[in-house]
């Protein structure tokens, strides 16, 4: 009973969170730093230019465009495989090293405790 307890009680506070995350989200978002009252209009002309960008942000977001230039060559994507698998090989023996010493200090406690 305990546990059919705990499973509801964990869905009402998901229940809960998930409510108050939409009423949340329904308000408008607003940049942090930036009050939506004290947010002017952007500048029409950014480089002094006399049109401003094509692509003028909202009022109170800031952001930066990032011009992709090429995307990853063939080697570096080749180095994040073999570092990937470098990083799963590493974790497995960290493991497997782990789990092999927690077994040794176990045998260790018990042939003590039975005195062999």
């Amino acid at each position: 009973m305990p546990y059919v307890a705990v499973v509801f009680l964990s869905l009402g506070v998901g229940a809960v969170a998930y409510l108050v995350t939409i009423r949340a989200a329904e308000a408008e978002p607003v940049a942090a730093g930036f009050e939506p009252e004290d947010v002017g209009e952007p500048p029409s002309d950014v480089d002094g230019g006399a049109e401003g960008p094509a692509d003028e942000p909202r009022p109170g977001y800031t952001y930066l465009e990032v011009a992709v230039v090429r995307g990853p060559t063939w080697r570096e994507r080749l180095q994040g495989l073999v570092g990937t698998l470098v990083l799963v090989v590493v974790g497995m023996a960290g493991v497997a090293g782990a789990l092999y010493l927690l077994g040794a200090a176990i045998n260790r406690t018990i042939q003590a405790f039975v005195g062999q």
